[in-house]
């Protein structure tokens, strides 16, 4: 292959690759596993595509060719390919014949046009837009008019080839030449057919026929458009399930230039019709004009160089579509997100604001895609939410409004400091003893007091001693002076038993040594709780008061506190 079609090869295939890249790495949401395997298979592709057309060889054609034969470098104007009847004496042994307005080139054969246009998409790329089609037909020699109707069937089918081929349908002109009055060219370009004098200006086909040397020709050109009509384009515009059908550009019609046959599929239908017969007068000579030149005009606008073929044309698609489809999964992505505010702002509102938990964890989230959005802001948002569609100023406008709207919980009311209560033990107890002295009801009535002024509350009333004595004794010897307290409690306050709870420590918890008089006189246990305090020189009895809200109604659930701790008394 030629080194100016390797280079446009691999030019085309990496912008293809590098549109197909881009699509994929910045707008398709998938894991980056996946854009690496299809990564993968994009780039293997398009090397066995480069590959490929790098070492394809073009087969060749008998209907290649030349750039001698076809020296179309400096052509601007259309390139009518000419097929059909009669073209030797049409060009006269000529291959090419150049007009100041466009150049016509003979085909020949219907069979070779696909051929003729992959030479010239070959070799001259830029003019395959440029070209055009014209079928010559001459009714006159054609004795069945199955045969041209399959000549013109074929015509369709090398349309449709041509078009898959260049990626385009190439104009097709009808070329219709008829033997009757010798009338100039008459092109039918929509509903307004126009005659063409050889030379003087074109004029209205209405203006033409009211003229009086016209008049004997009209019925010929009626017959004739009626026979292009049912005949010609009928079988050019028939839907076929194999072919397409093809619309003709224009229709160029004269009469007057044709032999005559005996027998013909013209002087049928028009004997049928008319009964009307023409013979070719002795001494006619044919017309100074055989080809429609007044066609080329008409074919200029759609002519126009191409670069790089049906090659570029196909790039140039898919970047198009790969823009499209990028404006497409942008739109797709934005709208996610939107959904996404939307869910948390929809959440955020339907919970109350008393429900200070799960308020919290929406706040949460909008605190999350607030901070995304800002980011997105200071950084510049990625670019699959980016083509035109990013609304992000707005929902973060949104978000902030919902966040302001934020009532922190109250704060929780303190805890009960705790009272402590502590009574001189010297005045409840004798030594050693578990008895309550006479004496000592003053002193209990005050703390019976306290205690009936917080209804509902578990009394745990708590028995210590020093370390004087055996363990077992004064264990036994805190424990019954703790229920003598409970007991005269319950009886002279009217306090139900089951508000009490009693304990006794022994020696197990004293705050100072009892290896001296003083330290046995202020070995004040480490007791945790809200207490009311009954103190008997070293032995003595804690009065624990826990509040209704910690106790729960089970005996034994105590929340406790540290306690304050204080010396009362001394002494055995």
């Amino acid at each position: 292959m030629r080194r100016s079609v390797i280079i446009p090869v691999i030019l085309h295939t990496f912008v293809a690759v590098g549109a197909l890249l881009w699509l994929l790495w910045y707008f398709i949401p998938t894991g980056n596993v996946f854009k690496s395997l299809t990564t993968l298979l994009i780039l293997l592709l398009a090397g066995w595509y480069v590959f490929n057309n790098c070492r394809r060889v073009e087969p060749s054609s008998d209907a290649t060719l030349s750039a001698a034969e076809l020296p179309l470098l400096d052509s601007q104007g259309p390139v009518v390919l000419v097929c059909g009847d009669m073209l030797d004496a049409l060009f006269q042994g000529n291959f090419l014949r150049k007009t100041a307005q466009g150049w016509w080139l003979r085909v020949g054969d219907i069979c070779r046009l696909t051929d003729i246009v992959r030479s010239i998409q070959t070799q001259f790329p830029r003019h395959v837009g440029q070209l055009s089609v014209m079928y010559r037909c001459l009714p006159d020699h054609h004795q069945d008019e199955a045969v041209l109707r399959s000549t013109l069937k074929t015509l369709r089918q090398q349309c449709k080839q041509i078009k898959s081929l260049t990626g385009f349908t190439l104009p097709v002109v009808l070329c219709a030449e008829f033997s009757g009055p010798e009338t100039p060219w008459i092109i039918v370009r929509g509903d307004k057919p126009i005659v063409c004098p050889v030379n003087d200006s074109p004029q209205a086909f209405i203006d033409w026929q009211q003229a009086e040397d016209n008049i004997l020709a009209l019925p010929a050109v009626s017959e004739a458009f009626s026979f292009i009509r049912n005949t010609l384009t009928d079988e050019l515009e028939k839907p076929d399930r194999l072919t397409p059908p093809e619309r003709t550009f224009s229709v160029a019609m004269r009469l007057g230039t044709v032999l005559p046959g005996t027998e013909s599929v013209w002087a049928d239908w028009l004997y049928t019709l008319t009964c009307l017969q023409f013979f070719r007068k002795p001494g006619q000579t044919a017309p100074a004009s055989l080809f429609p030149d007044a066609v080329l005009p008409l074919l200029a606008p759609f002519a126009s160089p191409v670069q790089g073929g049906q090659r570029t044309r196909r790039l140039i698609l898919l970047v198009w579509l790969c823009a499209l489809t990028a404006l497409g999964i942008s739109a797709l992505n934005n709208r996610d997100l939107i959904r996404q505010v939307s869910a948390d702002l929809q959440r955020w509102n339907a919970i109350p604001m008393n429900h200070y938990r799960p308020k919290a964890e929406s706040l949460a989230a909008l605190k999350q895609d607030a901070l995304l959005l800002e980011r997105w802001q200071r950084q510049g948002e990625p670019l699959r939410y980016s083509l035109g569609y990013y609304p992000g100023q707005r929902l973060w406008l949104a978000l902030q409004q919902a966040i302001d709207t934020w009532t922190p919980p109250p704060a929780p009311k303190p805890k009960p400091v705790p009272k402590i209560v502590r009574l001189d033990s010297m005045s409840l107890f004798d030594s050693g003893k578990s008895v309550l002295k006479p004496g000592s009801t003053k002193m209990l009535v005050n703390s019976l007091v306290g205690i009936k002024a917080r209804p509902g509350w578990l009394i745990v009333v708590s028995g210590h001693t020093d370390n004087t004595g055996g363990v077992q004794l004064n264990q036994t010897l805190s424990l019954q002076r703790a229920e003598a307290v409970r007991n005269w409690m319950r009886d002279t306050g009217d306090v139900p038993e089951s508000c009490f709870a009693v304990q006794g420590y022994g020696d197990s918890r004293p705050i100072a040594s009892n290896d001296t008089p003083d330290g046995r006189a202020h070995s004040v246990p480490e007791q945790e709780g809200t207490t009311w305090n009954i103190i008997q020189q070293s032995c003595y009895d804690d009065l624990t008061l826990i509040a209704p809200e910690h106790w729960r109604g089970r005996l034994l659930y105590v929340r406790p506190v540290r306690m304050q701790k204080s010396r009362l008394s001394t002494g055995c």
